[in-house]
């Protein structure tokens, strides 16, 4: 009986997302043995990267903090953008987040115009009240 080319695949694949080195199947007088060829690793790559720039100034930078525990999303839903994103200038009482308690989704605005120089916080993840979220750098 023929084996259909699209069962072979599928096998690949599981191997694939299984990390599977070898698989055998047997059904219906068919059995399908599948091996993959160990191959030599490459040979070890240094990468030389320049060094940092000197960070700037961050003593100025103002912490925005979750007022609450609870989940933080950086954007309104995950389909859209995040409200803000790093290098951002964002101005007084502008949205940059929200966190849900239970079930509620608040929003957080920014405590002052300022650009934002660091997101803190993950998105989607638990936070704790108090804990910073993003860090904003004020104008001069």
């Amino acid at each position: 009986m023929p084996l259909p080319i699209e069962t072979v695949e599928r096998c690949l694949q599981l191997m694939t997302r299984y990390q599977l080195q070898e698989l055998e199947i047997a059904t219906e007088g068919v059995r399908i043995h599948i091996e993959i060829a160990e191959t030599p690793a490459p040979p070890a790559v240094a990468a030389v990267q320049p060094p940092e720039p000197a960070p700037a100034d961050t003593s100025n930078w103002i912490p925005i903090e979750s007022p609450m525990t609870g989940m933080f999303y950086r954007g309104p839903s995950p389909s859209e953008p995040p409200y803000v994103e790093e290098g951002d200038l964002v101005y007084e009482g502008q949205t940059i987040g929200l966190v849900e308690a239970m079930k509620v989704f608040n929003e957080i605005p920014a405590p002052t115009t300022g650009m934002v120089r660091r997101i803190v916080a993950q998105n989607a993840t638990l936070v704790q009240q108090g804990e910073v979220l993003m860090l904003l750098e004020p104008p001069e």
